[in-house]
C-alpha cells in the first residue's frame, strides 16, 4: 500500500466501499441470472471456456513461429555455399519430378488415343498424339532409356492414326459411312432431275446469312469456310463429329496438318480415285440389282405378250417399262452419289488450298509449290468420267468399237468356254508392250525421268520390298516391257450389267447424264482453268467412237428388218393410230426410227449432223425399197412381191410408164382435184382434160395397146394405193417434225426452233413444193387426243435443209407417180377395151340385140374392180381425180374410133347405143353425174346413122353443127358403106356385076352428100 502523496493509499477506504457495493451488486445479480437466466449463463460459460482455449492455442502457435523465426535468423546467418547446394537439389528434384508426371502422362496416351478414336474426335487425338512425339523425341527424353518402348508405341499410334484418318475420309468421300446418306439420294419413280441436297459445309451454313460474307463467297472458293485463314477448326467434345460429313472431313484434314500428313493423304486420295469410284459403282449396281430382282423375273416372263410391234423400231421406247426402271435407278441413283463425291472431292481440295496457304503464310521463306502439290479438280473428273463412259457403253453394246478396245479383244481374247467379252477377265502377268531397240532421245529421256522416279516412289509406298536400283535400270534398259503384274481384275472384268446391253437402252442412259452434266455445269462453273471444253466433252469422243456407230448401226439393222422383210409393205395392224386408210408397216416403222432419233437428238444435243445424215439415210434407204416397190406393180409378167431385180432392165406396163412422162404429169398436177383447189374453173378443166386425151393419144399412137401391157391383178391394184397413201403420210409426219413448232399448227410447250425468223421465212419460200405434200393427208389423218408433251422438231437450215426439201420432193413424185398410175390405168383399160369394141364388134346385124357388147361389160367389171381398189386404199378425192375426165375420153374413143367401123345397120346403131347406155350407168358409180351424162353425145354422134344424110345436113342447117367435118364424113361414109370390104366367097358374075354397080351408085351419092356437107360447115368453123 502507498501511502505517500503520489499514491493511491488515501483512496483505499473508497475502494473498499466500492468492493463491496460490487460484491452485493454481484450477489443480487447472481441470485437473480441463476434464478432467471440460469440455461443461458451456463452456455455462456461453456463459449467463454472455447475461447479462453482458443485464446491459448494462439499463444502456443504464437510461441511456435517466434521460435522458427529465430532458427531462419541463425540459417540465414549461416555461409551462401549450403545454400546454393541446396537449392540445386532442390532443382534436382524438380525436375525430377517433372519428368516423372510427363512419363507418366506419355503412358497414358495410347488409352487416351484410343478412347478419341473411338469417339471421332480425331484432330484431339492427332493433337495430343504430336504433343507426345514432341515431347518423346525431345534431347533430354532421347537420354533415358526406359522411353524407347514408348517412343515406338507413339510411332506405329501415329502410322495407324494416318490410315485410320485415310479411310476415314475415304468413307466419307465415297459415301460408306451411314453418316453420309443425307449427302445423295435414291431413285423415285418418274424422276426427272437431280435432287436438289441442301447438306453443305457447317461453317458455311452458320455464316450464310451475313451479307458481307455472302457477297464474297460468290467469288472466293475459300469462302465455304467461316474461319479465317490462320484460323484452325475446333472440336466440340460434347457431339460425335462425324454426323455432320463435311466438317468431319475438315477436322480429319486438319488431323492430317496436324500429323503432316497432307501431301501424303492427297496423293493417296488421287491414286485410290479408280479403285474408289469402281467399288461405288459396283455397290450401287448391287443395290439396285437387289431392289429389283424380283421384278425384273416377272417382267421377263410377260414382256412378249405386252409389247406393242412398233415399239421395236422407237429406240428411245423399246424397252419394257421394268427394264426402264432399273437402268433409271441405276443410272440417277449413280449420279447423285457421284454429284455428292464430286463436292466432297472439291471440299476435300479446298480444304488442302486452306492448309497450304496457311502453311505458306507462316514460313514466308518456303515456295509454296516446295510445301505439297494439290490436284486440279480436272484430275478427279478424268477418272469419273473414265467410269461413265464405261458405264454407258456397257448398256449399249457388249463389244468395244474404238481402235483401242479392238486392240484390247486382241490382247484378251474369250476363253473356249465361251463368256461374253464384257464379262471375261484379263490374264495378268501377260506382257502388254515392249520397247525394243528404241532410238536414244535425249530431251524425252529427261522428260520421262521424273516419270520414272514417280513411279518407281510410289511402287516402294505400295509394294514392301520393291527395289529398283540403276544396274537393273541400265541392263533392262535396251529390251523395256511392261508387264500387268499388279492389274486387278476390276480393271478388265468390268461392272455386272443388269439390262442386256442394247443401243435401245440410250432412252434411259442419255436423259440422267445429261441431267447430271449439267448440275456439274452449274455446281462447278470453272472448275479447272486449263480446260474450256467443260463437264460434257468426254462425252464428244465416246459419241464419235461408240456411241453413234451403235445408234448407227441399230438404225441400220432397224432399217433393214422393216423395209426387207416379207410383210414391209403388209398393211399396219393399227394403222387406225394414224389414219384412217391403211398404212403399210415399213413407213411407221421408219417413221418411229426417225422420231426417236429426233428425240435422241435433243436429249444429247451435240453432233446433232450425225444425227440428221443417219435420218438422211433412213430417207434414202427407205426411198429405194419404195422405188423397187413402184417397179414391181407395174412391171409386165409376174414379178410382184418377187425378189430384187434391176429397174433398168425391165419392161413396165403403159400406166406406169406414161405416169413418168414429164408433159403428161405436168397436166395432172394441174387438175384442180389433185391440187385441193375449190375455185374450180370449168372452162380450164375441160381444156385440160382435153389436152389430156390429145397428149395420151399422142403416147399411144396408131398402135393398139396389147393384154399384157394392162395391170389385171388387184393386189397390185391396191398395192399401188397402199404405197402412194403410206408415201404421202409419211412424207406428212417428216413435215410435221420439221414445223411442229410453227404457229400455224399446234403449240407444244417447250418446242423451240434453232431456224431464226428470217432464215424460217427464205427456207419456206424455197419448200414451197415440197411442203405441198403436207397436204396430202391432213384431212384423212388420224386426230391425235393427246400431244407428246416431248416436241419431236427437226430443225434444220441451209444446205442440210436443202437436201431434205430435195428428198421429200423426190417422195412426192413417187406417190404422185403411183396416183398417176391408177388413173391411167382405168384409161388405159378404157382405150383397150373401146378399141377392141368398135374394132372387132360387129355393127350390120341382121337382128335387134339387147346386150351390150362382151367387151364393154368386161370393161365395166375391170372399172369397177379399180374403183374398188381405190376405195380400199384412199380417201373419197382420190377416187375422184382417179375417174375424172374418163367420160371425156370415152366419148373421144367412141367418136374417134367410129373409122374402124366396118359396116352399120340400124340394129347396129342401137347395139352401140346400149354399150353407151351401160357405159355412162356404171360411170355413174364413180363419177359426177355431170360427167357421166356427157356420154350422151357419143349416142347423139351416132343417132345421126339413124337421120341420113339429108336429116344430118339438115339438123347442121337448123341447130348448127354438134361435131366436126370429118366426124361427120365417117358417119356418111357409114351411111353409104363405102368401107365395106369385099366377101371373101366366091361370087357369081350376075352379083359381082350387081355388087359394082351398087358402090358406084353409093359413091356417087356419097360424094354429092359430102360436097353438101362441106358447103353447110363452110359456114362455122370446125
Amino acid at each position: 500500500m502507498d501511502d505517500s502523496s503520489v499514491g493511491r493509499g488515501k483512496d483505499y477506504g473508497a475502494f473498499q466501499r466500492v468492493l463491496r457495493n460490487l460484491d452485493a451488486a454481484l450477489k443480487s445479480l447472481s441470485h437473480i441470472l441463476l434464478i432467471d437466466y440460469y440455461q443461458g449463463f451456463n452456455n455462456a460459460i461453456g463459449t467463454f471456456g472455447g475461447v479462453l482455449q482458443h485464446i491459448h492455442d494462439s499463444q502456443s502457435r504464437t510461441a511456435q513461429m517466434k521460435i522458427s523465426l529465430k532458427k531462419c535468423k541463425q540459417e540465414l546467418l549461416e555461409k551462401r555455399t549450403d545454400l546454393l547446394n541446396m537449392w540445386h537439389k532442390s532443382q534436382q528434384h524438380k525436375e525430377m519430378l517433372i519428368f516423372l508426371e510427363t512419363i507418366e502422362e506419355i503412358r497414358t496416351v495410347p488409352e487416351k488415343l484410343k478412347a478419341l478414336v473411338n469417339s471421332k474426335h480425331v484432330y484431339t487425338a492427332a493433337k495430343m498424339l504430336v504433343d507426345a512425339l514432341k515431347t518423346v523425341n525431345k534431347e533430354d527424353m532421347l537420354q533415358i532409356g526406359a522411353l524407347d518402348d514408348i517412343r515406338r508405341t507413339l510411332s506405329t499410334q501415329k502410322n495407324a492414326l494416318y490410315d485410320l484418318l485415310v479411310e476415314e475420309i475415304h468413307n466419307h468421300l465415297y459415301l460408306k459411312n451411314s453418316f453420309c446418306e443425307n449427302r445423295w439420294s435414291e431413285y423415285i419413280h418418274d424422276q426427272q432431275k437431280l435432287p436438289e441436297i441442301a447438306i453443305k459445309p457447317k461453317s458455311f451454313m452458320d455464316k450464310v446469312n451475313s451479307s458481307e460474307y455472302h457477297n464474297e463467297s460468290i467469288s472466293k472458293e475459300e469462302d465455304l469456310f467461316a474461319l479465317d485463314e490462320d484460323d484452325v477448326v475446333m472440336e466440340d467434345p460434347d457431339i460425335n463429329p462425324e454426323t455432320d460429313s463435311y466438317y468431319y472431313m475438315e477436322i480429319i484434314m486438319e488431323a492430317l496438318a496436324m500429323l503432316g500428313q497432307v501431301p501424303a493423304a492427297i496423293e493417296t486420295v488421287q491414286e485410290r480415285l479408280p479403285f474408289e469410284i469402281y467399288a461405288l459403282v459396283d455397290k450401287t449396281i448391287a443395290d439396285v440389282e437387289e431392289r429389283h430382282s424380283e421384278q425384273y423375273i416377272i417382267s421377263v416372263t410377260s414382256r412378249k405378250n405386252t409389247l406393242d410391234d412398233s415399239a421395236m423400231y422407237c429406240l428411245d421406247k423399246a424397252n419394257s417399262e421394268t427394264k426402264n426402271e432399273i437402268l433409271k435407278d441405276l443410272l440417277w441413283t449413280l449420279y447423285s452419289k457421284m454429284e455428292a463425291v464430286l463436292r466432297g472431292q472439291h471440299f476435300l481440295e479446298t480444304c488442302a488450298r486452306r492448309i497450304k496457304k496457311r502453311i505458306t503464310t507462316k514460313e514466308v521463306s518456303s515456295d509454296p509449290q516446295d510445301i505439297f502439290h494439290i490436284y486440279q479438280f480436272h484430275e478427279i473428273w478424268q477418272p469419273v468420267q473414265v467410269e461413265i463412259r464405261s458405264l454407258l457403253q456397257s448398256y449399249l453394246t457388249s463389244q468395244e468399237r474404238t481402235p483401242t478396245a479392238l486392240q484390247q479383244s486382241t490382247l484378251t481374247p474369250d476363253d473356249a468356254s465361251g463368256k461374253s467379252g464384257f464379262s471375261s477377265t484379263r490374264e495378268k502377268n501377260k506382257q502388254l508392250f515392249r520397247f525394243t531397240e528404241s532410238p536414244q532421245d535425249l530431251t524425252l529421256e529427261q522428260a520421262y525421268q521424273s516419270v520414272r522416279s514417280n513411279l518407281h516412289s510410289s511402287f516402294k509406298k505400295q509394294v514392301p520390298g520393291f527395289n529398283f536400283n540403276e544396274s537393273q535400270k541400265a541392263r533392262n534398259a535396251p529390251h523395256s516391257s511392261v508387264i500387268d503384274k499388279y492389274a486387278s481384275d476390276m480393271a478388265s472384268k468390268g461392272h455386272k450389267v443388269l439390262v442386256k446391253p442394247d443401243a435401245y437402252n440410250v432412252s434411259v442412259l442419255l436423259k440422267p447424264t445429261m441431267a447430271f452434266l449439267q448440275r456439274m455445269n452449274e455446281v462447278f462453273p470453272n472448275y479447272d482453268d486449263q480446260s474450256s471444253e467443260g463437264f460434257g466433252s468426254f462425252l464428244d469422243d465416246f459419241a464419235i467412237n461408240v456411241f453413234l456407230p451403235q445408234i448407227e448401226e441399230k438404225v441400220m439393222q432397224l432399217i433393214h428388218h422393216a423395209a426387207v422383210g416379207m410383210d414391209a409393205f403388209q398393211d399396219e395392224r393399227n394403222y387406225k393410230n394414224y389414219s384412217k386408210f391403211p398404212i403399210v408397216k415399213s413407213a411407221v416403222a421408219l417413221i418411229s426410227i426417225i422420231q426417236s432419233l429426233c428425240r435422241i437428238m435433243h436429249s444429247m444435243p451435240f453432233h446433232t449432223d450425225e444425227y440428221v445424215r443417219m435420218i438422211e439415210v433412213v430417207l434414202l434407204k427407205y426411198y429405194e425399197k419404195c422405188y423397187h416397190r413402184f417397179y414391181s406393180m407395174v412391171v409386165k409378167g409376174s414379178l410382184f412381191g418377187g425378189k430384187e431385180f434391176n429397174v433398168t432392165e425391165m419392161n413396165i406396163n403403159t400406166s406406169g410408164d406414161w405416169a413418168q412422162d414429164e408433159d403428161l404429169v405436168c397436166l395432172l398436177t394441174q387438175n384442180p382435184l389433185f391440187d385441193d383447189d375449190n375455185k374450180i374453173d370449168s372452162d380450164f378443166v375441160e381444156s385440160l382434160i382435153q389436152s389430156e386425151i390429145k397428149l395420151e393419144i399422142k403416147l399411144k399412137g396408131d398402135r393398139q395397146l396389147e393384154a399384157e401391157e394392162l395391170i389385171f391383178d388387184s393386189k397390185r391394184l391396191i398395192a399401188l394405193g397402199r404405197l402412194y397413201h403410206s408415201l404421202k403420210w409419211f412424207v406428212r409426219e417428216i413435215w410435221e417434225l420439221r414445223t411442229s413448232n410453227q404457229p400455224t399448227n399446234k403449240s407444244i410447250p417447250g418446242a423451240t426452233n434453232i431456224l431464226g425468223e428470217n432464215e424460217a421465212n427464205s427456207e419456206e419460200i424455197e419448200s414451197e413444193k415440197a411442203r405441198g405434200s403436207k397436204r396430202w393427208s391432213r384431212d384423212d389423218s388420224k386426230e391425235v387426243e393427246e400431244e407428246d408433251p416431248s416436241p419431236v422438231i427437226l430443225s434444220l437450215r441451209g444446205e442440210v435443209a436443202g437436201r431434205f426439201d430435195t428428198l421429200l420432193t423426190t417422195y412426192q413424185q413417187l406417190a404422185e407417180t403411183c396416183l398417176f398410175t391408177l388413173r391411167l390405168e382405168a384409161r388405159c383399160h378404157t382405150m383397150y377395151y373401146l378399141e377392141m369394141v368398135i374394132r372387132e364388134g360387129n355393127y350390120y346385124l341382121e337382128d335387134e340385140t339387147y346386150e351390150p357388147d362382151p367387151y364393154v361389160i368386161t370393161l365395166n367389171s375391170d372399172l369397177m374392180e379399180i374403183d374398188d381398189c381405190i376405195n380400199a386404199s384412199l380417201p373419197a378425192k382420190d377416187e375422184m381425180f382417179a375417174f375424172d375426165g374418163l367420160p371425156a375420153l370415152i366419148i373421144h374413143l367412141l367418136i374417134s374410133e367410129a373409122t374402124y367401123i366396118k359396116r352399120m345397120n340400124k340394129n347396129g346403131v342401137q347395139k352401140m347405143t346400149r354399150n353407151i347406155l351401160a357405159l355412162q350407168q356404171n360411170l355413174s358409180n364413180f363419177v359426177p353425174s355431170s360427167q357421166s351424162s356427157t356420154l350422151d353425145r357419143a349416142s347423139k354422134y351416132y343417132q345421126l346413122f339413124n337421120l341420113g344424110s339429108k336429116g344430118i345436113v339438115q339438123s347442121i342447117r337448123e341447130s348448127g353443127p354438134l361435131f366436126t367435118f370429118d366426124e361427120y364424113r365417117v358417119i356418111l361414109g357409114l351411111i353409104y358403106d363405102i368401107n365395106r370390104e369385099e366377101d371373101s366367097e366366091p361370087k357369081s358374075a350376075t352379083v359381082e356385076s350387081f355388087s359394082t354397080s351398087n358402090n358406084r351408085s353409093s359413091s356417087a351419092e356419097y360424094s354429092e352428100w359430102l360436097m353438101k356437107l362441106d358447103e353447110v360447115m363452110a359456114d362455122y368453123e370446125i
